[in-house]
């Protein structure tokens, strides 16, 4: 037996369940993306079904089974909403523009699958040219990548989703800090806002 009163047992549960449907929701229309150009607000629920649903599934499973404070629980659940949009635009720019020596594999994978992640969906408005390339027939192979890339960067779009990002942070941050977590709690979960805020120099 756990030792968790029945309560929380099922309202954990609910929650895991919720998280793991929202999850292959995300999956599915990642995938439908694939195929259309989605615009930031559809590329938004989207990504609030993948790891924002992630993080605020954990953060509210631990607060109900820690016996959180009830009127923690939404600024818990909201701070993890934003740390999870912050790592996943963070993640895809990882994916399209870390090096092989920082990644351990060729940049762009996701690019040559045709998907659209935050700064692609950025570009495709900023640059007809992007737009062109993704909405087009042709395959994008790796020797595009670099090609891509200096468009997207070039046209505003990377240091736009890199803005996106620290602004999720700066909520995040502030919403944990208005908790009743104590100081080590709070330090660990805003140190790792910070690592990813910090980390963003590392891909250009």
């Amino acid at each position: 037996r756990s030792g968790f009163e029945q309560k929380k047992i099922v309202e954990a549960v609910g929650l895991l369940a919720t998280g793991y449907r929202e999850v292959n929701e995300s999956q599915m229309l990642d995938l439908l993306f694939e195929y259309r150009a989605p615009d930031a607000a559809e590329w938004s629920a989207m990504t609030g079904r993948r790891a924002s649903s992630l993080f605020k599934t954990s953060m509210l499973m631990g607060a109900i089974l820690a016996s959180a404070p009830e009127k923690d629980l939404p600024m818990l659940g909201n701070a993890a909403v934003h740390m999870g949009y912050a790592f996943d635009i963070q993640d895809d720019i990882i994916d399209t523009f870390a090096t092989k020596e920082q990644y351990g594999r060729d940049p762009g994978g996701d690019l040559t699958k045709r998907k659209k992640p935050l700064h692609v969906i950025l570009a495709m408005q900023k640059d007809p040219r992007v737009a062109s390339i993704f909405q087009g027939t042709s395959k994008i192979t790796e020797e595009d990548i670099p090609r891509i890339t200096a468009m997207i960067r070039d046209c505003g779009a990377l240091d736009e989703a890199k803005t996106i990002i620290r602004e999720h942070g700066k909520e995040a941050k502030s919403l944990i800090a208005m908790t009743e977590m104590n100081r080590e709690a709070k330090e660990a979960f805003i140190g790792l806002i910070e690592y990813v805020e910090e980390s963003l120099d590392w891909y250009k």
